[in-house]
């Protein structure tokens, strides 16, 4: 009876051995598996929707991309990519990455948002989680040895390139509007430096929104207001610059302000978070006014490319899969996918380790296959440089790219002239 005993004590043992090597892994994965995952943190509804579905779709090209390298060189695992939403909003991004941190995993891709992103610094911080965002540029989240890395410049350098599109506008008085997050907070400061340096002045009365905010009524006759005391001062309607930095609720405020007829004849200026915008591009309102007011937007350029990028691969799959020119934040995250992978196949799904390599394989990668072009980091794991494309909607409401700012120079180089 004892030794009956002590066979059925075995049996369990090893029974519940068993179920538990068929569990999950430290990267969200079967033990069994070979497989190091990564989240894809991206907004596919909400305010910059249009620009998470581009991210999301080139996340799982690059996924695949990496996949059938891994097979190509008989490497020993593969890698899992899950997409997640967080609605454009920091607590849901937040409860999205502690989520699958408690899955075990521990690279995120994403998220896209400034906002979202300081949301997550604190928990990624405290429990050595790498994420990579293909498009935060608030200048306040450039911070040395933290776990957030950004594969897109800061606003320290977009900031000029508003100011300088005012000054080829002849903009000579300045009136700000903004969402009221990190984002918007760090570029409106950099814009406005710079458009004080140019020489121009700046309206001291400025719109400063609740990023929730969806009816912009009181803000459209409010600048109105702010047009006409201008005038009234002796500042000609052409000479009034407005810059609008905000995200797709841009949409419903330029048709709020479209109501205005003076507001038509002033110059618009927008940002990256406007450039390539599907809100405006379907609002029937929007569109006609930001064609008729050559509401400009700039956009982080693509660096210079080799005969081996992956930009063509990536604009093509867009093109096939959405039918929309993508944005160019989306060629970050195909860069950002592979950048992961390598580190991975380099010192195995370590966060310390993999943060210790990537800069160097980011870089060395990137110089031939790069979709985004050459990344190099900065001593705060940001890109260290970049230039920015215009866009502008034309009379046959497509969005295209009449010229860019050089960054090293400080000046923009005109494929046609707008003003």
């Amino acid at each position: 009876m004892r030794k009956k005993i002590w066979v059925l004590i075995l049996i369990a043992f090893f029974a519940t051995a068993f179920i538990a090597g068929c569990g999950t892994g430290e990267d969200g994965a079967a033990d069994g598996d070979e497989t190091h995952t990564i989240v894809g943190l991206y907004p596919l509804t909400g305010v910059l929707s249009t620009f998470g579905e581009n991210s999301a779709e080139v996340a799982k090209l690059a996924a695949e991309d990496v996949n059938a390298w891994l097979e190509s060189e008989g490497k020993a695992w593969q890698l899992r990519l899950e997409i997640d939403d967080t609605q454009t909003e920091g607590p849901v991004g937040l409860r999205k990455m502690q989520s699958w941190y408690g899955e075990g995993v521990k690279f995120f891709a994403g998220p896209m948002g400034s906002g979202v992103a300081q949301e997550m610094l604190s928990f990624a911080n405290s429990n050595q989680i790498f994420y990579i965002s293909p498009s935060s540029t608030s200048p306040a989240l450039g911070i040395a040895d933290d776990w957030l890395y950004r594969f897109c410049t800061d606003d320290s350098i977009q900031g000029p390139a508003i100011a300088l599109a005012a000054q080829a506008a002849d903009v000579e008085s300045m009136i700000f509007c903004w969402r009221g997050d990190t984002w918007g907070d760090g570029l409106q400061g950099a814009a406005e430096a710079t458009a004080i340096e140019l020489g121009m002045t700046v309206y001291p009365e400025k719109l400063r929104y609740d990023p929730i905010k969806e009816d912009f009524t009181s803000e459209a006759a409010l600048l109105d207001e702010y047009v006409t005391d201008l005038v009234n001062q002796g500042v000609p309607l052409e000479k009034i610059g407005f810059n609008l930095i905000s995200f797709e609720e841009a949409a419903p405020f330029i048709a709020e302000a479209a109501k205005y007829d003076q507001l038509h004849e002033i110059a618009w200026i927008g940002s990256d978070g406007t450039a390539y915008s599907e809100a405006i591009l379907q609002h029937p309102v929007a569109s006609e006014f930001a064609a008729e007011t050559k509401f400009i937007n700039p956009m982080n350029r693509p660096a210079e490319l080799s005969e081996q990028s992956n930009f063509d691969h990536v604009r093509d799959h867009i093109q096939e899969k959405l039918g929309r020119e993508t944005d160019a934040y989306s060629y970050n995250t195909y860069d950002t996918i592979w950048a992961f992978a390598l580190a991975f196949d380099e010192v195995g799904y370590d966060p310390v380790a993999v943060r210790d390599v990537l800069p160097e394989v980011i870089d060395e990668w990137s110089q031939v296959y790069g979709a985004s072009g050459n990344i190099v980091l900065n001593e705060y794991g940001d890109r260290a440089f970049a230039d920015y494309n215009y866009w502008i909607l034309d009379e046959n409401l497509e969005w295209v790219n009449p010229g860019y700012y050089d960054g090293a120079t400080q000046t923009i180089n005109w494929e046609w002239e707008i003003y």
